[in-house]
């Protein structure tokens, strides 16, 4: 592949990063029949994982760039405006495609807060769902 991985190491790398910091199969109970809510979010600060997750999705799951959402978790100290434009442009995800910001409100929280937030991709697919879930499956059962 162009980017100096191979298709086999990148879904290696796909499926340990989404095992860390992805979002599992959930029911939605909020529907009465009880539906599964089958979105493949992942969500972390560092732009790089974030970089790195976004290009498994693009080359290895085939996504759908339309389909592809963004959202931000920040402080309220932070200029939201600059903090969505700074993840748009690490993402390529065009603003009118991020959910709404989430502020946080810290609670006796002593180190150093992040200044771009954590922002958290998502992509509603069963089928691409499916896809990245049977990945993971064939990469662990060698472990």
């Amino acid at each position: 592949m162009d980017n100096g991985f191979t298709k086999k190491e990148l879904k290696m790398v796909g499926a340990a990063l989404y095992s860390c910091e992805g979002t599992r199969l959930r029911r939605d109970k909020r529907r009465v029949n009880n539906v599964y809510h089958w979105v493949i979010e992942f969500t972390n600060a560092d732009p790089k994982l974030i970089k790195l997750f976004l290009l498994f999705m693009r080359k290895v799951l085939l996504i759908h760039e339309q389909k592809l959402k963004g959202q931000l978790f920040i402080y309220k100290d932070l200029n939201e405006g600059k903090v969505e434009k700074f993840w748009s442009r690490v993402t390529k995800i065009p603003l009118s495609r991020f959910n709404k910001t989430i502020i946080l409100i810290p609670r006796g929280y002593k180190g150093k807060l992040s200044d771009r937030g954590t922002f958290k991709l998502r992509y509603h697919s069963k089928e691409t769902f499916q896809k990245l879930d049977n990945i993971m499956r064939k990469v662990f059962q060698k472990v």
